[in-house]
């Protein structure tokens, strides 16, 4: 296929899907405001905007009991996140692969149904797991460090726990605060994941374990640079680092995936693999390492490294929509002003609740978690040498010149538009010659086969 031809083609579809969400975001914008407006009738509004403003004599009594609920929303909240991501990866990858899934354990009046349905079944299949490895021992090898060992996840599923504080849930309510480094918290407090799954190799004394954690090591930290280097280009148009002023940015001048269509690929792709997802879930390669980090872990021990993983996947997937996705907004609120000059003030503020809402940020972030979990069941693992090629000489490079572009773009902004809109003239350049030099595979992630022994090559067919 000639390359233009490739080029114009994702421009249509790119195009395409734009329209298809604008027209769905309308149907659901139209769903939300009846509901809302409903909500606003019988007085639930009020209710809920005095409950979540904090009054100002704020005592210790009350800090504490802002705690107390904040962790207990935080727990519902992840741990109810991931029933639903194993059911629903389990139910997606099953119709990827022309099966069924879980049928069988369900709720009484969908038992018959479930059986027959793929979207009804073993919708309590995940709650089964659950008290199954509850009633299991937790076993410790002798050879061991007993102490490190169990501390390992422990500090895995808190780091996920803390990063949670500084989610918005809303612009209004956040649990520990918007920093104004709210992001560079986020990833700070993120890359202790790092040390907890090490620290669990090196305390297991097993020698799968233990290259798991080396593999872990080199994967986890050489994507976090490219992960890093793509956000800053993110803040470089947006000028904070405070995840709320992300989102008001976008609500101004629309979504930043338009304006960094390459940072969000390079974003998603490393967060893959930072979360150690295939194809990239070398440190946990059944095929060659048993199961990497987690082999001599059982029970809730193991259940917590689960937990943190599924935990840290829809973390990831809320953050990669608040930073290109606009957040918790269906439709950027510069586009919602127009209607501002034909319905009553009381209707559009009612408008602007609807479209301001937690649910729909939870709805970019299934979206996000869905795609990711389409990279699982499509793509094969690949070779470790051939990942570190792809951070080292592609992402990397390619992040460091973007940085460059946007700073460019950025200038030109301002001297045309005064601060008012973002012309992203040289991204956007950068983004189809880079998309022309892989369609024409001028752009080589890889080494293919250089790197295989010599003594190998008597018996290797390549």
């Amino acid at each position: 296929m000639n390359p233009f031809n490739q080029i114009f083609s994702f421009l249509r579809f790119t195009l395409f899907f734009i329209g298809f969400y604008f027209v769905v975001a309308v149907f659901l914008l139209i769903i939300a405001f009846i509901l809302v407006f409903i909500l606003d009738k019988l007085g639930v509004i009020s209710l809920l905007k005095a409950f979540l403003i904090i009054p100002a004599n704020f005592n210790w009594f009350s800090y504490v009991m802002y705690s107390i609920v904040g962790i207990l929303i935080i727990l519902t909240v992840l741990m109810g996140s991931v029933i639903v991501q194993v059911w629903w990866e389990r139910k997606f990858s099953a119709k990827i692969q022309g099966r069924m899934g879980p049928t069988v354990v369900n709720l009484p009046f969908l038992l018959d149904i479930g059986s027959k349905n793929i979207f009804l079944g073993g919708i309590l299949q995940p709650i089964a797991d659950v008290i199954k490895l509850i009633q299991k021992e937790v076993m410790v090898p002798e050879t061991s460090y007993p102490y490190l060992f169990l501390l390992s996840p422990i500090l895995a599923f808190s780091t996920v726990m803390i990063v949670f504080g500084v989610v918005p849930f809303s612009r209004d309510f956040i649990m520990i605060k918007d920093l104004n480094i709210g992001l560079l918290f986020i990833f700070a407090i993120s890359s202790y994941m790092v040390i907890s799954l090490v620290l669990a190799a090196w305390a297991s004394n097993n020698k799968y374990s233990l290259l798991g954690g080396l593999r872990t090591v080199a994967q986890m930290l050489s994507y976090e640079i490219p992960l890093l280097l793509s956000f800053l280009s993110v803040i470089i148009f947006v000028g904070s680092f405070e995840v709320v002023k992300i989102i008001e940015v976008q609500d101004k001048v629309g979504w930043l995936i338009f304006y960094q269509p390459l940072m969000f690929i390079i974003f998603l792709w490393s967060m893959v693999a930072e979360n150690n997802r295939a194809p990239f879930d070398l440190p946990e390669a059944e095929s060659e390492l048993v199961a990497g980090f987690v082999t001599e872990y059982s029970s809730m021990a193991f259940a917590l490294f689960y937990l943190a993983e599924y935990g840290y996947l829809f973390f990831n997937s809320i953050i990669i929509s608040i930073l290109f996705l606009g957040g918790d907004s269906l439709i950027p609120v510069a586009f919602l002003n127009i209607l501002s000059n034909y319905l009553p003030s009381n209707i559009f503020e009612l408008v602007l609740i609807a479209n301001s809402n937690v649910i729909w940020l939870f709805l970019k972030a299934f979206i996000v978690l869905s795609l990711i979990m389409l990279f699982r069941w499509t793509y094969p693992r690949i070779r470790m040498d051939h990942l570190m090629n792809l951070a080292w000489k592609a992402f990397i490079p390619i992040t460091l010149i973007n940085i460059m572009f946007s700073s460019f773009d950025l200038v030109l902004s301002l001297s045309l538009f005064n601060n008012n809109f973002i012309l992203p003239l040289f991204n956007w350049i950068f983004f189809l010659v880079i998309i022309y030099l892989t369609a024409i595979r001028k752009i080589s992630l890889s080494s293919k086969y250089k790197n295989v022994p010599i003594f190998y090559k008597k018996y290797s067919t390549y």
